[in-house]
């Protein structure tokens, strides 16, 4: 007899009876039971449950075959592909960060762990790739060489020409991320990647709009080109195009019938080769990272810029609409002594936990720099950080290589994000490795100062004898500097020399070109971390920042106090109490007229004053302010006539760079065209001498 049409049968009745309803679904199978259920009963016969078990297990087969046929390969992005690999792991840091296979990859936003894991995704206190490393100074310093002068120079602000020979100038490589947005062959790999990208819209009004000014091409990269004739010489070692590749109407991952884009007025001989490379981005991207490509985003080639093949390390990123308009010096941009040249906006961003949708910033970068602000903060310490300026990027290649590395997880989902914005979190490579360079130069003189130099004996552990030494060499400065008045940042030392602004007469000294351009330099690390530069050191306590009770003998005079392990100190200082640290160092380096010797290891320590040297000579930096520049965006033919030619360009105004941003909105064929028309006045105003690179017949 079947069991259709029966009624479940309670077992107990009795005074269970009224809480039935109450009962969890495995509480209420103990006390119920289906009358006459084939399952039940195991009425059916043994090659039936098979027959219906073989059909499931097919069903189930046929429904995920299906599905794996519906997907298109070629818009998938490789964070979703490079899942399914088991081989893969976390490389050494030297490779330039980490690629991993893990569930996490996949969502589409910040990867999640525990109880608000992403649907799918196994809850785990694993991660494979972290968000974040710490890199070893050991490690950062294996390919960083000293000449014999650095100790003095960081030690002392001097450069003693006596007794070493003038330095060389540097040769630097100007790096171009350049596409053909006019190319057919790009529009059509461009399209078939944009359909899949889950930016696009049912209408198609992302594919409409997004595109209108980000490949339009006004011949700026030709003129740009000409500028550095004009205006760099003596120091350019290589011109690098970074390209996309094409090749008929479909990307090839294999390279087979693809070419990088190549500008149609280029010469393509040995020598215009020798000094201008084109580069297709399969040439220069990680291995796991080049199945990612083709892409479409700067932020993901900017990711891998530091991979592409040179003879020196140091590097200018200018983007095609940016033009030197005055004969530069190779220190505005980079010397041996002061590093890198970094500009920066007054915008700043201090993010301290990642909100909602609603909460993040949509406009232009700052998703990006909100992003890359939280990532900093989780390394170095809350903080405001400002955004770099729209000029010429100067970067260490090594530098870059170590910033990306030390965020792995994001580095990696980054040079896969194909459009910008497919997620709403990529790491933005310039913002996080300028100020990198910035945190790591004071993280190490932090280090140089608690784990060496306050460490007398290399313990571990700060005694109170080594209190004292550290309390008695910091109250001076606290005396001179700190002040009650909230309003103001800490007063700059009236003793010390201000090493920004002798920087041009410090280079001459060592044989170097001063700088000609960026002459409104604001800092040097020579004066010190950045970061100390505008601090206020109102609130500096002893306790809150060294620990409680760090100025009394009687914390610890029957056992060791764990809060003045010297670790302990450090992580308070550079990291938990970031304003802390920076008081502290300005308070030391108030005591010398120059240098950083106040911070440095002792000489009785060798190993660490060699490390530390190469540690500060890694990153040190300069910061300059950015008013040598003309910023202006073009929206359409009469504002860019006016303010270029009539305000500009006729009066004889000039500029140490150019920057003429496309902002011009509209498809209208006889608008472009006037716009186009226009620019090509100012560039053949500008920059009328042309390239030995040039074709002729163009």
């Amino acid at each position: 007899m079947g069991w259709q049409g029966q009624t479940l049968a309670i077992t107990n009745p009795g005074p269970l009876d009224y809480s039935v309803a109450m009962l969890t679904p495995r509480s209420l199978r103990l006390y119920t039971r289906v009358p006459g259920s084939p399952v039940e009963q195991r009425t059916y016969p043994r090659r039936l449950r098979r027959a219906i078990l073989l059909a499931f297990i097919l069903a189930v087969a046929w429904l995920a075959c299906k599905k794996l046929a519906s997907v298109d390969l070629t818009s998938t992005s490789y964070e979703f592909m490079r899942a399914a690999s088991p081989d893969a792991k976390a490389s050494r840091w030297v490779g330039g960060g980490a690629i991993a296979s893990l569930a996490s990859q996949t969502h589409r936003d910040r990867p999640q762990e525990g109880p608000g894991a992403a649907k799918g995704e196994k809850n785990t206190l694993y991660q494979a790739v972290p968000e974040v490393v710490r890199i070893p100074f050991e490690e950062a310093v294996q390919d960083v060489e000293l000449q014999g002068w650095e100790d003095e120079w960081f030690s002392s602000g001097n450069y003693n020409i006596e007794d070493n020979d003038p330095l060389a100038e540097a040769m630097i490589d100007f790096v171009y991320n350049w596409v053909n947005g006019s190319d057919q062959a790009f529009k059509d790999i461009r399209h078939a990647y944009e359909l899949g990208s889950p930016l696009n819209d049912h209408a198609s009004h992302w594919i409409a709009q997004h595109s209108i000014n980000r490949y339009r091409d006004w011949d700026e990269l030709r003129y740009s080109l000409r500028s550095l004739d004009a205006y760099a010489e003596g120091f350019v070692n290589k011109i690098q195009l970074l390209v996309n590749s094409v090749g008929g109407k479909s990307y090839h991952s294999d390279g087979e019938s693809m070419h990088p884009q190549r500008p149609s007025w280029l010469k393509d001989d040995d020598s215009t080769s020798e000094h201008v490379q084109v580069l297709g981005q399969e040439s220069f991207f990680r291995d796991q990272e080049r199945k990612c490509l083709p892409t479409f985003n700067s932020l993901s080639i900017e990711s891998q810029i530091y991979m592409m093949p040179s003879s020196t390390d140091q590097l200018v990123a200018l983007s095609d609409d940016v033009f030197l308009g005055m004969t530069h010096a190779a220190s505005d941009f980079y010397s041996p002594l002061f590093g890198p040249a970094m500009g920066f906006k007054s915008d700043h961003y201090n993010v301290k936990s990642l909100g909602g949708k609603d909460q993040v910033p949509s406009f232009g970068e700052k998703p990006f720099v909100y992003y890359t602000s939280y990532l900093l903060n989780h390394r170095f310490g809350q903080r405001n950080r400002h955004v770099q300026a729209h000029i010429g990027h100067s970067v260490s290649r090594a530098v870059m290589k170590e910033a990306m590395a030390s965020f792995p997880q994001p580095s990696a989902k980054g040079s896969c994000e194909r459009f910008r914005g497919e997620s709403r979190f990529q790491i933005y490579p310039w913002y996080a490795s300028f100020h990198y360079s910035i945190e790591r130069f004071r993280e190490a003189l932090l280090w140089s100062l608690v784990m060496s130099r306050s460490d007398i004996n290399s313990d571990g552990y700060l005694d109170w004898t080594e209190r004292q030494h550290l309390l008695d060499a910091v109250e001076p400065g606290w005396r001179q500097l700190a002040t009650k008045d909230t309003s103001k940042p800490a007063a700059q030392p009236e003793n010390r020399d201000r090493m920004y602004y002798n920087l041009p007469q410090i280079l001459r000294d060592a044989g170097l070109g001063p700088t000609k351009v960026n002459l409104n330099v604001l800092w040097t690390s020579l004066d010190g971390p950045e970061t100390i530069r505008n601090v206020k050191c109102n609130d500096f306590s002893v306790d809150k920042c060294l620990g409680d009770s760090f100025a009394s003998s009687l914390s610890d005079m029957t056992s060791p106090n764990p809060d003045f392990a010297t670790s302990n100190v450090f992580s308070r200082l550079s990291h938990q109490h970031p304003q802390c640290g920076d008081c502290l160092l300005k308070f030391l380096l108030a005591s010398t007229p120059r240098g950083l010797e106040p911070l440095l290891p002792p000489r009785s320590k060798p190993v660490d004053c060699e490390m530390i040297v190469k540690v500060l000579k890694k990153y040190q930096h300069t910061i300059i302010d950015t008013d040598a520049m003309k910023f202006v965006m073009i929206k359409d033919a009469e504002q860019a006539e006016t303010e270029l030619l009539e305000r500009t360009i006729r009066k004889d105004k000039v500029f140490g760079q150019w920057c003429l941003n496309d902002d011009v909105m509209t498809e209208n064929a006889s608008q472009v065209g006037r716009v186009k028309e226009v620019m090509g006045q100012v560039f053949e105003t500008l920059w009328p001498k042309r390239g030995t690179w040039e074709k002729d017949d163009l």
